[in-house]
């Protein structure tokens, strides 16, 4: 239980003297990730100094190994630490705790980005990397189609639920921005003149944004006429049974704020039994994806799509969002072009 200073004055410098990594739980991700591999060399008589000999230059395949075979971590997650201990050991040679590297870098072969993105590529198609990181195979990102949203929003009775996830839907909202979303961004649209959708600055003062960095969504005003019913009807019921009320929008059933810890959010939409799996990520990943499709359908719209659908996610970087272009062909349903009239004509149909 003794303090492993080298490793504290890194995540200090790294989570916080950088400045750069500003949400808090990635500071827990960062600690966490990086006592299990110290865990690990402690665990099996080993120095994360000693990496000067042939044996000991392979901590970190040794690790990787261990992780992937022992322990059944995906390898995502392994080359998530990975890349994580390789900045620690990078640090440590700068301040001479080390005198090498335990990895050596290798050339491969990436994949060149598409459309507009395509003239800002200077990397030849090849970059450097750490031997010692897994061949990763690319991520499917999961989307509903128009039949599954269907069904989904048919087989959510509880009036909460419902509204948390049609907000998904039409913003693409992240889980902790749904669950900690003020109930003061909800006004009646009648009041106003917007006429599809309105829009509401996202201040991480006020709620959780990642990275606490703000930004503008747009709210069909659809969706805002029925937020705002549930804060004048079902909402108000519920805080009533609360001696001090919270002011976030959506409230649990005895009036309380969802926790953020918990998977309340996931266990609630995985008791409707659907016959597919869903998540909350997959509604954001599913709005991001039939927006840009219905987008690149229309003509003469004046701007770009996918920096349109990029501000709209807070992703810092195009080539996130750029990943969607590779999933259009996963929505099934090309009836309707406009992705929002389509949840409109369904949230209808059940009212």
């Amino acid at each position: 239980m003794d303090i492993f200073a080298e490793a504290l004055e890194w995540l200090v410098y790294y989570c916080i003297k950088r400045g750069s990594v500003q949400s808090i739980r990635s500071w827990e991700t960062y600690g966490r990730d990086a006592y299990d591999y110290f865990a690990f060399i402690e665990a099996n008589n080993l120095d994360w100094r000693s990496i000067n000999s042939r044996t000991e230059n392979r901590l970190l395949a040794v690790y990787r190994d261990a992780s992937m075979s022992q322990f059944n971590v995906g390898a995502t997650t392994i080359n998530r630490r990975l890349g994580l201990i390789i900045k620690f050991y990078q640090y440590a040679c700068n301040r001479g705790w080390v005198s090498t590297l335990p990895y050596e870098l290798q050339d491969v072969i990436v994949r060149k980005p598409k459309q507009f993105l395509a003239h800002t590529d200077t990397s030849g198609g090849h970059k450097m990397r750490p031997d010692v990181m897994l061949k990763q195979s690319r991520t499917q990102i999961k989307v509903l189609n128009g039949e599954q949203i269907a069904d989904l929003l048919k087989a959510t009775r509880d009036k909460t639920l419902y509204l948390m996830v049609r907000l998904a839907l039409s913003t693409g909202l992240r889980k902790e921005e749904i669950l900690t979303f003020p109930f003061k961004y909800v006004i009646n649209p009648a009041s106003t003149s917007a006429r599809s959708h309105i829009v509401v600055q996202l201040n991480p003062a006020e709620m959780n944004t990642k990275g606490s960095v703000p930004r503008s969504i747009h709210v069909p005003v659809s969706v805002m006429s029925a937020l705002w019913n549930y804060v004048i009807h079902e909402r108000y019921q519920l805080l009533a049974r609360q001696v001090t009320p919270t002011d976030r929008l959506f409230v649990a059933r005895h009036g309380e704020a969802w926790s953020l810890t918990a998977k309340s959010f996931n266990n609630q939409l995985k008791r409707l039994n659907l016959p597919f799996h869903v998540n909350p990520h997959m509604l954001r990943h599913t709005y991001a994806t039939h927006t840009l499709k219905s987008l690149r359908q229309k003509k003469g719209l004046g701007f770009e799509p996918l920096l349109y659908v990029r501000d709209r996610l807070g992703h810092t970087s195009i080539t996130t969002t750029e990943r969607y272009l590779h999933f259009l062909h996963e929505i099934e349903d090309d009836l309707i072009n406009s992705y929002q009239q389509e949840i409109d004509a369904i949230c209808e149909e059940i009212i």
